[in-house]
């Protein structure tokens, strides 16, 4: 169909308001709002009729154009037939959105609106009419146009990639949600304690945690109500980590987003439980890549053995041997059981009395270092246990280094 064809057959029942009438032709020219463009396509439709031309529109589409030529002395109209005026609310529930913003620190926003059901049914009543050919959505200028008032209120930016918050209106009952970014904080971490949990759970068994530790005085300084916490890897309850193990701290929903990430550093560490260190703000796909981190690790262990230790020289068979791992019986309730086969990179050890030996043991990222040296009841083969054959009596771990610089 024609441009000027659709022009008419738009104006032909009802008024029509610029921005609707020009939203019909949005995909055509830029530079310029849908309002600018109805205002240009209406006038030049009053001019074909001010020249003779004889077009068959409601009048009211001409409501304050004045005729050179031709006598039309057209009434005021009430409401747009397609959108019923909803552009002419634009400031107002800019202000309301205003209000809700109100409290929160952010540089960036996004907003969606859900417009009344009878505006869709309007639009798409005239798209059956006219086409969709050159449209733009209804939906698409009301957030656009409201984007442009919420900046006016705030000074802050609309950003359709990673908006800090995002803004959802429903147009009708005025109800504003708001979707807060998180913030992500990369760091490193050493549990200097045993008998804590790297994470919450969902029982509270233990009295606090890592993440406790950790988010305790972000939650204070973001004004946030929770966290969640990603590792590469974890320690068990009862092991050290005297490396540095590397985290991200997802704080949700935070109010404030300028943190003092050295302030907040000296907090956590005077815990005397958790140390923290090289914390810096990171985005989402740092996530991904801490959670798919493969770092080889380096423990010590010291093991009472039931009987006295001889030939530990026969271990030397271990340095850069495939060690083959069933799940272990320990987590075998929440892990798939399969055989895991992992590298021994290096071990040395040192006897420390007759049943004693300390051993440091390094090895590739996924090794379960308990059960290479008991043997987990033969699930671990070879292992420390089985090489000796001797039967460990007691066993305390550290993780002394992660391999990840």
């Amino acid at each position: 169909m024609p441009i000027i064809e659709k022009i008419k057959e738009i104006l032909k029942e009802g008024f029509v308001c610029n921005h609707c009438l020009g939203r019909s032709f949005g995909q055509l020219l830029t530079g310029m709002t849908n309002e600018e463009r109805g205002k240009i396509l209406r006038n030049y439709l009053a001019m074909l009729i001010d020249s003779g031309e004889k077009i068959s529109v409601d009048e009211s589409n001409f409501y304050g154009i004045k005729f050179h030529n031709v006598k039309i002395k057209p009434k005021k109209p009430k409401k747009c037939s397609i959108c019923g005026n909803l552009f002419q609310e634009l400031k107002k529930k800019a202000r309301i959105i205003a209000k809700k913003l109100e409290g929160y620190e952010f540089d960036s926003f996004l907003i969606g609106c859900k417009p009344p059901p009878e505006v869709l049914k309007n639009e798409e009543d005239l798209w059956s009419k006219v086409g969709i050919e050159w449209c733009e959505t209804i939906k698409s200028e009301l957030n656009r146009e409201l984007g442009k008032e919420v900046t006016k209120l705030t000074g802050k930016e609309m950003n359709r990639k990673t908006p800090d918050i995002t803004i959802l209106l429903d147009w009708s009952s005025e109800n504003v949600e708001l979707h807060i970014r998180s913030l992500f904080i990369y760091g490193k971490y050493q549990k200097l304690v045993r008998g804590i949990p790297q994470t919450e759970w969902k029982r509270k068994v233990f009295k606090t945690s890592v993440q406790g530790i950790i988010e305790k005085p972000f939650l204070r300084e973001a004004k946030a109500e929770k966290t969640k916490f990603h590792g590469s890897g974890r320690e068990d309850i009862n092991v050290r980590c005297l490396g540095w193990r590397p985290f991200i701290l997802e704080i949700i929903s935070p109010k404030k987003r300028s943190l003092d990430l050295e302030k907040i550093k000296k907090v956590i560490n005077s815990s005397k439980k958790v140390k923290i260190k090289d914390l810096k703000r990171v985005n989402k796909q740092a996530v991904r890549e801490i959670k798919s981190a493969e770092y080889d690790k380096t423990y010590r262990a010291i093991v009472e053995f039931s009987k006295p230790v001889e030939g530990l020289e026969i271990l030397e068979r271990l340095k850069n041997a495939t060690i083959s791992q069933r799940t272990p019986q320990r987590v075998l309730r929440r892990r798939t059981d399969k055989i895991r086969r992992r590298k021994v990179k290096d071990i040395k050890y040192k006897l420390l009395d007759k049943n004693s030996v300390e051993f440091e043991i390094t090895t590739q990222s996924g090794m379960y270092v308990k059960e290479l040296i008991t043997g987990d009841g033969g699930r671990t083969q070879p292992s420390i246990a089985s090489m000796l054959n001797n039967e460990v009596k007691s066993l305390e771990l550290d993780v002394i280094k992660v391999h990840c610089d």
